[in-house]
């Protein structure tokens, strides 16, 4: 069987044998590429020259570094857009101040601290297993960033919840601003004195 002639398609037909293409009996045939294939490859012949030329010589395409750019300066935009529509936090004694002497963060305060608070201060801060907030006596300082800095990291060894992952930075000033409000109304029942004593805030 191996000494059988080779079976060529006829002449007439598309598939034809190169002629010298036989090796070791396999031959090769002349089959023309798929025209697709072939529009392909003219393309990308003609647009090489033009891509070459536009982003080397012309500039009318941009190069890598060009789109990179762009896009940081779109990604940049984005960020300066989203900061300037939610600006950042500054948590110091000036800006906790503001809030203290603003009547609508206090009220905010009263309505945050009766939801979350009252069940260890008592409903009018006097203390109940927590301390007394109404009275000249403070165990973690009496600044404000110092009350900010309790509410938000709670005191763990004395059974008060961390605030930080459930509080927004601002609600958390606004209790800020109404435990100030507390200062000096000496509710009935008020727990005894805790920590030490500062006279002013």
């Amino acid at each position: 069987m191996a000494n059988e002639p080779l079976q060529h398609p006829d002449e007439s037909s598309e598939d034809l044998v190169i002629q010298g293409h036989n090796y070791d009996g396999i031959e090769e045939y002349d089959n023309p590429m798929p025209g697709w294939w072939l529009w392909i490859f003219w393309i990308s012949v003609v647009f090489a020259p033009i891509y070459f030329i536009g982003v080397h010589q012309a500039g009318f395409i941009n190069s890598y570094g060009d789109d990179l750019a762009a896009g940081q300066a779109e990604i940049q935009a984005i960020r300066d857009a989203h900061e300037a529509a939610n600006p950042s936090f500054v948590v110091d004694d000036s800006t906790l101040a503001r809030y203290v002497a603003d009547a609508g963060a206090v009220e905010a305060g009263a309505a945050i601290f009766a939801q979350n608070c009252l069940a260890c201060h008592g409903p009018s801060g006097g203390g109940l297993i927590g301390p007394n907030l109404t009275d000249d006596y403070w165990i973690h300082g009496n600044r404000h960033t110092d009350i900010y800095n309790v509410i938000t990291n709670g005191v763990l060894e004395k059974g008060m919840t961390p605030w930080g992952s459930i509080l927004s930075p601002e609600q958390r000033a606004q209790l800020v601003a109404f435990v100030r409000s507390l200062h000096g109304t000496n509710p009935e029942g008020a727990k005894e004195p805790q920590g030490e004593l500062y006279t002013g805030a």
